[in-house]
């Protein structure tokens, strides 16, 4: 347990070191918010006046964790202004999206656990409570629309979306004490992928989503219409991969001596993600796929069966997204 405390100035500021005891087993898997919460703690039994925001955890006399108690919120009632003028709160947005992008009845602790992603991709592009709806990666209809589309089940889903939204009240997600960009997608092929300039992500095995009923798909082309969608002159069709990602996702292929990234390919015909195998006939092509969406980030599906395995939202994020940290609105001490 923690035992001692010392407040030093290093740079004109206040840091707090905590010193644990020996006996105490510490994780250094334990997560930001938990520590967070211990330092609060710590704080108000002891009655210290602490007015940095850099805490030290002192394990054996070793400088072992950092973590930072203050980060600013973006309440449920904060005001956010779209281009086209339209007004919402944080928490009229957050409806939007869910309405928006969620079509699954999903457990509670799965829908938190979206919420989250979706706090934070807002917050991420947020300039002065100004946002460019446009720059979201999620689709967007303001949450009126769905009164009128969903006139039988839109109360379920509003209650259940509310409770979702307020019961994660001003969380978000942080690397590097930025909020990270919302990476998520349906069903994965059993792994999900990565990209090397987003450190946050890693490929993590989410085998549940085999069993989703869509997982696999297959997809026919004539070779009259691939070649008219593509525009090759040649009699001959040529398919190449040059690249794959590490999740057996085809990055870019070779069409016709063309250079084509798997994205492009799959947007042009209607594939539901870049997991393809490609079997070349006669008078057709054959397009078998694994999983829906960009394999990226949190699995939905997957989401879903761990929430059903009791995995909290918390669980669930850490469980899909690397050396994160969860901004939780500060406990009153």
């Amino acid at each position: 347990m923690l035992e001692k405390y010392h407040i030093v100035k290093e740079k004109g500021e206040e840091v707090l070191y905590l010193f644990l005891n020996n006996s105490y087993e510490f994780s250094l898997d334990i997560s930001n918010s938990d520590l967070k919460e211990k330092a609060y703690n710590y704080l108000a039994s002891h009655n210290i006046n602490f007015k940095g925001n850099q805490v030290v955890f002192v394990i054996n006399g070793i400088p072992s964790r950092k973590i930072k108690l203050h980060s600013k919120l973006y309440p449920n009632d904060l005001k956010i202004f779209l281009k086209d003028n339209d007004a919402l709160t944080m928490k009229e947005l957050l409806l939007s999206l869910l309405f928006s992008n969620i079509s699954l009845n999903l457990p509670l602790e799965a829908l938190k656990a979206i919420v989250v992603l979706y706090r934070s991709e807002v917050i991420s592009k947020l300039d002065n409570n100004n946002l460019d709806i446009n720059k979201i990666n999620l689709l967007y209809k303001n949450y009126n629309y769905y009164k009128l589309k969903f006139k039988e089940t839109y109360y379920y889903y509003l209650n259940i979306f509310l409770r979702a939204i307020d019961e994660t009240n001003s969380e978000y997600l942080v690397y590097n004490d930025k909020p990270i960009n919302c990476y998520i997608h349906l069903v994965s092929n059993g792994y999900t992928d990565v990209i090397s300039n987003v450190p946050y992500l890693e490929k993590k095995e989410s085998f549940w989503d085999l069993s989703y009923p869509n997982y696999l798909q297959v997809t026919n082309y004539s070779i009259r219409k691939f070649k008219e969608i593509f525009n090759i002159k040649e009699d001959k069709v040529s398919i190449k991969i040059n690249l794959i990602s590490k999740s057996n996702r085809i990055k870019e292929l070779i069409i016709n001596n063309k250079v084509i990234s798997a994205k492009t390919v799959a947007a042009l015909l209607n594939l539901p993600s870049t997991d393809i195998t490609i079997i070349i006939k006669k008078d057709y092509l054959t397009f078998v796929t694994r999983g829906i969406g960009s394999g990226l980030g949190l699995s939905i599906v997957g989401a879903l069966n761990l929430a059903e395995l009791d995995c909290n939202y918390k669980q669930i994020l850490n469980y899909y997204f690397k050396d994160v940290s969860l901004i939780i609105k500060e406990k009153k001490r």
